[in-house]
């Protein structure tokens, strides 16, 4: 009986990411609040005054992990920002770079380990070279509840 509950499970969970995976646009994550449109720009500019407030941002996808679709990076033409996604709870297509992006989270300036950082670049499929990283990395960084990916 329980083997069949796990296998039942497993399945369904298979079912998702084969899902998420097909998906190229739409609603990923929680649903959106009435938090406040922010651009890119104010939100680097002055991390301090946004951080640990909820807030979205529009952009476009230039990264996503390739290994899962657990991350990305999103730029608004001049300025860059990583968002990972909160707890782990989703994932976005691995080819969403160059799509419009809503996102809806927190940000935080915070500083990674240079194991992490080299992690990070390894996900990102050759962008970045891991061994050019050199000590702990300081970046500005997003928990997003919530992603709308658009056409």
């Amino acid at each position: 009986m329980m083997i069949r509950k796990i296998q039942a499970l497993l399945t369904v969970m298979a079912l998702c990411a084969i899902a998420t995976a097909a998906q190229k646009s739409g609603h990923f994550g929680a649903a959106f609040t009435d938090a406040k449109a922010v651009s890119l720009k104010d939100v680097l500019a002055d991390v301090g005054k946004f951080s640990g407030k909820t807030i979205k941002i529009e952009g476009e996808i230039t990264e996503v992990c390739q290994e899962k679709g657990c991350w990305l990076v999103v730029t608004d033409g001049k300025q860059e920002m990583r968002v990972k996604f909160k707890d782990y709870g989703f994932f976005v297509p691995k080819d969403a770079s160059g799509r419009k992006v809503i996102l809806e989270g927190i940000v935080e300036k915070k500083t990674i380990s240079e194991d992490h950082a080299k992690h990070i670049a390894q996900e990102s499929g050759g962008k970045q070279d891991p061994e050019k990283i050199k000590g702990p990395q300081e970046i500005v960084q997003m928990t997003a509840a919530g992603v709308e990916i658009l056409n």
